[in-house]
């Protein structure tokens, strides 16, 4: 009796909370339109490198680089101000209320209070992958989800996901070490992949074992915060995405071919990023409050993920091939979808820029291109690494010119919006895992799901004209047909069976605003 007398106001609080903070994430959700990508213009003064624990002192990471300010094209203040009262409000009337009970056991019931009419009536709820059916397929996981630019061979004819790093930063209290080892063997004559072992805080436990179910959640919980955080944030947004606008804007001008073809994939990126961070990496952010880490502990996390990044990640068939998985007598579903969206892209910028350069000799005579390389490598944690070779040619160069254009729109889509049908599932792929086996609160997990929900939102799509931005007619021309590859492959996309990980040119962006 005394428990629901302590229940009943606490859940009425909660109702309250609950009812304020999924109509500000719908009003969002309504009102956000997409960026209108303009001409560029005359460049003002240059962007500073500064550290983002100089830049935003309550967020100590000092290995991150962030721009000093915002370009004045890309100022947005009323977004801003409305970003800055959101932050504020996680001190006032935060979306967390401790005591909370936990989440329906049963799936569908838990994602149905969370994620109702209101929010389904601006974009759809979840699909459930067939992979996350009674016996969860790891192995089919592994080469069709999000998660499998994570797979690599690990000798033996055996492959892997290695997630143990995760276990060295500070968790909240309570809840229990996500780092684990997947090790999978081949099954030749399916083409497939059978997980056969995962080693977690556990022990080592194989499928025969009694807690194989518990140690798979272990395992996509690491799976599925490594590609959130450090993939996805970490890497798209700040080891990347931040620099490559940041080295577009301060070496090449406003009129130069390379800055033209590269524009509508980083404008906007110094505003986004700003107002982004402040949200999920202050303290009681998203970051802090959904996943396993606490405030110091996802700052170390990030911090150390920079040490660690390594730009070729964006060159989907270079980094198959590094990982071992290219050709390894298996199918690779995702591959084969990434690896076809990488060349469009890829012969888009090479016949973009050989109406510019000949050759190696007019790139290396070009001072703002070498500029651009130099500043890349300064900015970016580790540099270009064997992205580009000494003296490329327009083939080599225009790869790594495409890398940019894939981060900004095929891998900001997979490790961004891409989790919107596996994250939500917390019976299969929790974001975090009380020791004691409870599952999350309802706090939490609702957090996780307007969270994901603030990521659908609708920004410049990929597949548009951007004829408009270039120098001269034949610029233009091959602009356009940049789109009408990306509609070719889109119809032949079209033509096969869809699945929940699957990348199209339709739900693409051009960039990384938000």
């Amino acid at each position: 009796m005394n428990t629901q007398l302590w229940l009943e106001p606490t859940l009425a609080r909660w109702a309250v909370r609950k009812a304020f903070w999924d109509a500000l994430g719908a009003l969002k959700f309504a009102a956000n339109r997409p960026a209108q990508i303009p001409i560029p213009k005359a460049f003002g003064r240059k962007l500073v490198p500064t550290s983002l624990a100089v830049a935003e002192p309550n967020i100590p990471v000092p290995r991150v680089l962030v721009a000093d300010h915002v370009p004045a094209d890309e100022a947005q203040p009323l977004k801003v101000a409305f970003y800055d009262v959101q932050v504020a409000l996680y001190s006032l009337f935060s979306p967390m209320q401790a005591g909370l009970p936990p989440i329906a056991a049963e799936p569908a019931r838990a994602l149905a209070g969370a994620y109702g009419p209101l929010q389904r009536h601006f974009f759809p709820a979840p699909v459930r992958p067939a992979e996350f059916a009674a016996e969860v397929d790891l192995g089919r996981l592994a080469i069709a989800s999000p998660y499998a630019c994570y797979l690599r061979q690990a000798g033996g004819g055996r492959f892997e996901w290695d997630f143990r790093e995760l276990d060295a930063f500070e968790r909240h209290a309570g809840l229990a070490p996500i780092g684990a080892r997947v090790s999978f063997r081949l099954d030749a004559q399916r083409r497939n992949l059978i997980a056969e072992l995962i080693e977690c805080s556990l022990g080592r436990i194989d499928p025969s074992h009694a807690q194989w179910r518990e140690a798979q959640r272990l395992a996509l919980c690491g799976a599925t915060t490594h590609l959130s955080l450090i993939r996805h944030f970490g890497g798209v947004h700040l080891a990347a995405g931040g620099p490559f606008a940041m080295a577009s804007r301060n070496t090449l001008r406003s009129t130069h071919p390379l800055l033209r073809l590269i524009w509508p994939h980083f404008y906007g990126t110094q505003y986004s990023n700003q107002i982004v961070t402040r949200g999920q990496m202050a303290p009681g952010g998203d970051f802090e409050t959904i996943f396993s880490f606490t405030h110091r502990g996802m700052c170390e996390l990030f911090d150390a993920s920079q040490l660690r990044y390594d730009l070729g990640v964006l060159d989907p068939e270079r980094d198959a091939a590094r990982r071992g998985v290219l050709n390894a007598g298996f199918d690779t579903p995702a591959l084969d979808n990434r690896r076809r969206l990488f060349g469009v892209i890829h012969a888009h910028t090479e016949r973009y820029l050989s109406l510019y350069y000949r050759d190696a000799a007019e790139l290396g005579a070009d001072a703002e291109v070498q500029a651009w390389l130099r500043e890349l490598e300064r900015l970016i944690p580790n540099g270009l690494g064997t992205s580009l070779g000494p003296n490329p040619g327009v083939t080599e160069f225009s790869r790594l010119v495409a890398m940019f254009i894939y981060l900004a729109s095929v891998e900001h889509e997979i490790v961004g919006t891409g989790l919107w049908n596996y994250q939500l599932w917390s019976d299969i792929q929790p974001v975090r895992i009380q020791a004691n086996g409870a599952r999350e609160p309802l706090d939490v997990y609702q957090r996780l799901v307007n969270a994901n929900f603030n990521l659908n939102v609708q920004r410049a799509p990929l597949q548009q004209d951007f004829s408009y931005l270039a120098l001269d007619a034949r610029g233009a021309e091959a602009m356009r047909t940049f789109q009408g590859e990306l509609d070719e492959l889109q119809a032949l996309l079209e033509q096969e069976p869809d699945e929940p990980w699957k990348i199209c040119p339709r739900i693409l962006e051009a960039n990384i605003n938000a």
